[in-house]
Order: C-alpha cells, then sequence, then structure tokens
C-alpha cells in the first residue's frame, strides 16, 4: 500500500469492528443506542461467582437525581448533573446535564434481584445472575 492511499481514519475503524467482534462475547457492553450529546458517568463491571456489580462515579449527585431500570437483557442508568448558575467559572471539567447510559446484559438475570445503593458519590448495582434452566427435551407427537 502506498503512503498516500492510507487512510487512518477508515484503518481505525475496521480496528474498533475487529475489536468489537473480539468483545462479543463479555457480558456487559454499552448499548450502540447510547446518545451522543449526554455525557457518560464512568463506570466498572466487575463479576462475581453470582452476580455481576457496576460502580458507577457521580459525585456531587443525590440519590435522587439518579433513576436505574432494568429489564432481562438491558440495565439503563438515567440522571441529571445540575448546571452551575449565577457563578462565574474559570475552569470546568466536571460535566454537566443529562446523562445515559445503557448496557446490555448477555447473561440470565434476575431483574427483581437488582438492588443498588449509593454512597460517597458512587452508585453500586448488583445484578444476581440466575441459572439458565435446562433446555427440556419433549416427545412431538406427529399427527
Amino acid at each position: 500500500m502506498a503512503v498516500r492511499d492510507w487512510d487512518i481514519f477508515r484503518d481505525i475503524s475496521r480496528l474498533r469492528g475487529d475489536l468489537d467482534r473480539l468483545t462479543d462475547p463479555l457480558i456487559l457492553r454499552p448499548d450502540a443506542g447510547e446518545r451522543e450529546d449526554l455525557w457518560a458517568p464512568a463506570v466498572d463491571i466487575h463479576e462475581r461467582d453470582d452476580c455481576l456489580v457496576l460502580l458507577v462515579d457521580l459525585p456531587g449527585l443525590s440519590r435522587e437525581d439518579v433513576e436505574v431500570h432494568v429489564d432481562a437483557a438491558t440495565l439503563t442508568l438515567e440522571g441529571e448533573r445540575p448546571r452551575s448558575e449565577g457563578v462565574s467559572s474559570i475552569r470546568l471539567e466536571r460535566p454537566a446535564g443529562r446523562f445515559r447510559r445503557s448496557f446490555r446484559i448477555g447473561v440470565p438475570i434476575d431483574p427483581q434481584g437488582v438492588r443498588a445503593s449509593y454512597r460517597d458519590g458512587v452508585l453500586e448495582i448488583s445484578i444476581p445472575r440466575v441459572t439458565p434452566s435446562s433446555p427440556s427435551r419433549v416427545q412431538v407427537d406427529v399427527e
């Protein structure tokens, strides 16, 4: 390939696609439908024997500022950090406004058993796994 034909953006896009295919089996991934105009809090995801644990950095927010929604396939975090009004800012590094993060869950879970706690600016969400029912073999009569 000649140097003049090299397109770094095409190669980065191809690399991202390759990495996505490699990480496809991972348990939780950000949902592709996330809106780009919202900020996203940092999230760590840990796997334990009986559950998945998400640790979400939300300093300066209260419990009332955050909503957690879960179904059998997706966990969504939503909320808002208020903007400073009436203040002359010199530097702003903490994002403000609405946020939304969605994660697709790739293992069977119990949505009713999801628990969340908020302490010291960190939201901890525990998602219990369930043992998938083994496929049963059923005799089907042919008429």
